[in-house]
């Protein structure tokens, strides 16, 4: 027994810490590949667009609850908001995400997390995870769920703020 706990705490304290990403933090800057192929990287959206993210997995039910109402936002709201659904790759191949993508016919960008980089650098341990990151790359919303008022809250979401925008 004594050497079963011994090899947790061990492999416990070897895991790498995951960071969090809370309302109010600056968002860390990443790039992912999508999965049609372009390149996202976080911080091309400062000053510009803001950005909205969504953690999922294939098999998480309450993931596959929320389509209608990201189709719905992606729609009506992509010229102002960013999407993109990053799968956490756990327990999810790539081959198993493209088959789901197709299957729900999900019309905004989806990327695969290969070796879980986002995912850990935004401290997600369950899906769904949300974030909303303004203009100035501030996370405004941090959830399991969609947010059901972001209409209310573009104005705010969409405001450069002179102090934290980027110089072009």
């Amino acid at each position: 027994m004594k050497i079963l706990i011994t090899f947790c705490f061990c492999l416990l304290a070897n895991l790498p810490a995951a960071a969090t990403a809370y309302r109010g933090d600056s968002a860390a800057d990443f790039t992912i590949s999508e999965i049609g192929g372009s390149e996202f990287q976080l911080s091309d959206f400062k000053g510009k667009q803001a950005v909205y993210l969504i953690f999922w997995a294939t098999w998480c039910p309450n993931c596959k609850r929320e389509i209608p109402k990201l189709k719905e936002i992606h729609a009506n709201y992509s010229g102002d908001i960013k999407m993109l659904a990053i799968n956490t790759s756990i327990n999810d191949s790539l081959k198993k995400v493209k088959r789901y993508i197709n299957k729900h016919a999900l019309t905004y960008p989806v990327a695969y997390d290969t070796e879980r980089k986002v995912t850990k650098l935004y401290g997600v341990m369950g899906t769904p995870t949300q974030l909303v990151i303004d203009i100035n790359g501030v996370i405004q919303y941090r959830s399991a769920e969609v947010p059901d008022d972001l209409a209310e809250h573009l104005e705010r979401l969409l405001t450069v703020k002179s102090d934290t925008a980027h110089a072009e």
